[in-house]
């Protein structure tokens, strides 16, 4: 009943509402012919939407045609919703009260159809809500007394040192009482995490956040414990336990900067004028949040200039490319890693490769045979800077955004072609007047991550 009564609480202020402006009161469990009519476009637009993957706007047409008209078809696909967006609890206590009414004997079988699958998503949503457990430790002598919110909503007293059923990700934690002062938390909660915060009321408007000891996870990801002693506006950071193996992709343009070897004329944007990345690789792992450290590839196109190879690539029958490939190592430290919008800056190193190829078709080979010619370079990249935008998504686990790379090499090391093979031979050697030349990358970067 207490389930009902909070699911129905906004349909029924909104009621009181529009009793108030003079329209009839709408009761969504006896619609009216009139109802039925009114939601049945919300209902099919909402459920238009759920089938298109669009949740965020299916939840407001689905909410209208709940709130004319009560049915497991349309409450089941708005639960789903709101668990998709990580509004878990309000999705299960609407499959709570799906599951616990009991239907009409003439009622539709795709009403029974809705229950059955209601109880499936409840099942697999439950384990999913985390639990946040407040102390508020007052001076010695004060009896406590304090109002606390979470978000901005207040906490009856009775859920203090209880567990309080919370969804995952951030929130604000205040308490205040009058002639002791106020504390703040900020938390983030991973899914299925048990977290205790205390705030305490140190008297004269100051408080303090300290951390708990860690508490037992019911749902199998063991100890969770906060870290921080931090005056009033700071908090215990819950994301701080979890980590996750994150994946990235990224789709960058390069511009050439510095000198491929010492000496005039030997400027790297003499050989390759830009670089087209089609495919760049991250992998590694993200810990506490805040900070990834991985392993990189990358494979570049590059475009030549005209002074390569003696002008010869514009000639008839011969071929030219260039091809730029890249190992290394980087961490990252995310600002913002439970926001939407998380900038970001890093750091690392690794090793260069890039070599040329010129072809001559039979048809113009002097020797009536195709001729291939290779040369390259390789050497260090002592290191480079970078720095990004994402933009999650997917409750966090997906962020998407632009990035920004500075890398600072050197050529150690260059292959020419073997003289008189046709064939690509090459023969290495050590590049004595060596120089620092640099690449500007910029482009977009996607990385998804999978906790454990």
């Amino acid at each position: 009943m207490k389930a009902i009564l909070r699911t129905s609480l906004p349909i029924l202020l909104l009621a009181a509402a529009a009793t108030t402006a003079g329209v009839a009161k709408a009761d969504p469990n006896n619609p009216t012919d009139s109802d039925k009519a009114a939601a049945r476009p919300f209902a099919i637009e909402g459920l238009r939407l759920v089938q298109a993957g669009n949740c965020r706007e299916a939840i407001e047409q689905l909410e209208k045609a709940e709130a004319l008209v009560h049915a497991p078809t349309t409450a089941v696909p708005l639960a789903q919703c709101d668990i998709q967006l990580g509004k878990i609890i309000a999705g299960t206590e609407l499959l709570n009260r799906v599951l616990n009414e009991t239907l009409a004997p003439n009622a539709p079988p795709s009403f029974a159809d809705a229950k059955k699958q209601a109880r499936g998503i409840l099942d697999a949503a439950t384990p999913r809500i985390a639990k946040l457990r407040i102390h508020v430790e007052t001076p010695a002598g004060v009896p406590p007394n304090a109002d606390v919110t979470v978000d901005g909503q207040p906490v009856p007293r009775v859920l203090l040192d209880n567990d309080r059923p919370t969804d995952p990700g951030p929130h604000h934690i205040q308490a205040r009482q009058a002639g002791v002062g106020s504390a703040e938390a900020e938390v983030s909660l991973a899914e299925g995490q048990t977290t205790q915060v205390s705030l305490r009321l140190a008297g004269g408007g100051g408080g303090v956040v300290t951390a708990a000891a860690g508490t037992p996870d019911p749902y199998g990801q063991g100890v969770v414990t906060t870290t921080a002693t931090t005056p009033a506006a700071a908090a215990t950071d819950a994301g701080a336990s979890w980590m996750a193996f994150e994946f990235g992709l990224r789709l960058a343009f390069g511009l050439p900067l510095g000198s491929a070897s010492g000496g005039n004329g030997n400027d790297l944007n003499h050989f390759v004028s830009n670089m087209f990345i089609p495919l760049w690789l991250d992998a590694g792992v993200r810990v506490a949040s805040n900070w990834y450290f991985g392993a990189s590839f990358t494979y570049g196109l590059t475009s030549l200039s005209n002074q390569i190879f003696q002008g010869q690539c514009s000639q008839p029958g011969f071929g030219c490319s260039s091809n730029d490939t890249r190992l290394g190592v980087n961490a990252a430290y995310h600002v913002l890693p439970d926001g939407h919008y998380d900038p970001w800056f890093g750091a690392g190193f690794g090793y260069e490769w890039v070599s040329f190829t010129e072809t001559l078709d039979a048809a113009h080979s002097a020797s009536g045979s195709a001729v291939t010619q290779s040369s390259g370079a390789d050497g260090w990249e002592y290191f480079n800077l970078q720095a990004g935008l994402d933009f999650r998504l997917l409750n966090g686990a997906l962020g998407i955004g632009p990035f920004l790379t500075l890398t600072f090499d050197q050529y150690n090391h260059a292959s020419s072609p073997t003289p008189g093979s046709t064939t690509g031979a090459t023969t290495g050697s050590s590049i004595t007047d060596q120089a620092l030349h640099e690449w500007l990358l910029m482009g977009v970067k996607g990385d998804y991550d999978l906790k454990f």
